[in-house]
């Protein structure tokens, strides 16, 4: 393996090891309505894995129903890829699935590449 491969092994494995510290139970939640004007997302609010990463929405609050269906706050996003590395991230990989904090503080993040997906 030459050195440039190393290399780009061990990125891929600092960013696999990154983005799943990603919250991603926040997924399809929406940006708060004050933070929309300054972002220019007004016509899209609803926030996607590349959002979560993103450092451009550091501490954005994000909003979701509650049961009866009345808009709270259910988190902050907290990412610190680039936009272009979030996006990039994104081409690369797919969630497969994100088993968010549970009681004990476990979480875990399953990635699998892109081009091995069956069908796509």
């Amino acid at each position: 393996m030459t050195n440039k491969q190393q290399i780009n092994k061990l990125q891929d494995m600092a960013e696999l090891a990154w983005a799943s510290y990603g919250y991603f139970h926040l997924v399809n939640g929406n940006f708060d309505k004050d933070i929309l004007e300054k972002i220019e997302r007004k016509e899209n609010p609803t926030i996607t894995y590349q959002d979560i990463l993103n450092v451009e929405y550091k501490n954005c609050k994000v909003i979701g129903l509650d049961r009866w269906g009345k808009e709270e706050s259910i988190g902050k996003l907290d990412g610190d890829f680039s936009p272009l590395q979030s996006q990039n991230f994104f081409k690369k990989y797919d969630l497969l699935e994100h088993c968010p904090n549970t009681d004990s503080g476990f979480s875990a993040s399953l990635f699998e590449k892109s081009n091995y997906l069956p069908n796509r």
